[in-house]
This record gives C-alpha cells, structure tokens and sequence, in this order.
C-alpha cells in the first residue's frame, strides 16, 4: 500500500509547510510595505518632467511596485 503516506512523511511535510511560511512572513512584510511607500519615489522622478533617461528608472520603479503589490498581498490576513 505505497499510496497511503506514512506518519513520518505527513510530519515532514507539516515541518516543511511551517518553516516555508516562516521564511516567506518576513519577505510578504517588505513586500507589503515596500508597495506602500514606493510611490513616494515617484514624486522626484515625476517633478521635473520626464527625460528620455529616466524612463527606464521610471519604468523600473512601476514594475517593482508591482512586484510588491503582489508579493505583499497577503499580509496581516491570518
């Protein structure tokens, strides 16, 4: 009966579940307030206007809110 999974595999896979979201708590935290406070970044990029040479750090900034948008989404909902 190798499909029935043993008492030390269901030990392991609780021990490996908990310490998963040990290590992702304090990432989900920066995540969460990273995307609170990036856009604060943007106000000294965007108050002289847009040169050719900060679109990309533009650009930059709008994909790492992003990210952290989505990484941090899940915070505080225990």
């Amino acid at each position: 009966m190798s499909g029935i999974p043993s008492t030390n595999d269901s030990v392991a896979l609780d021990l490996a579940s908990t310490l998963g979201r040990l290590a992702y708590a304090p990432i989900e935290t920066v995540a969460f307030w990273s995307a609170v406070a990036l856009p604060l970044a943007y106000l000294p990029v965007l108050s002289g206007g847009l040169s050719a040479g900060e679109i990309p750090l533009f650009a930059g900034l709008i994909a790492l809110h992003a990210v952290a948008l989505v990484l941090g989404r899940d915070h505080g909902q225990q």
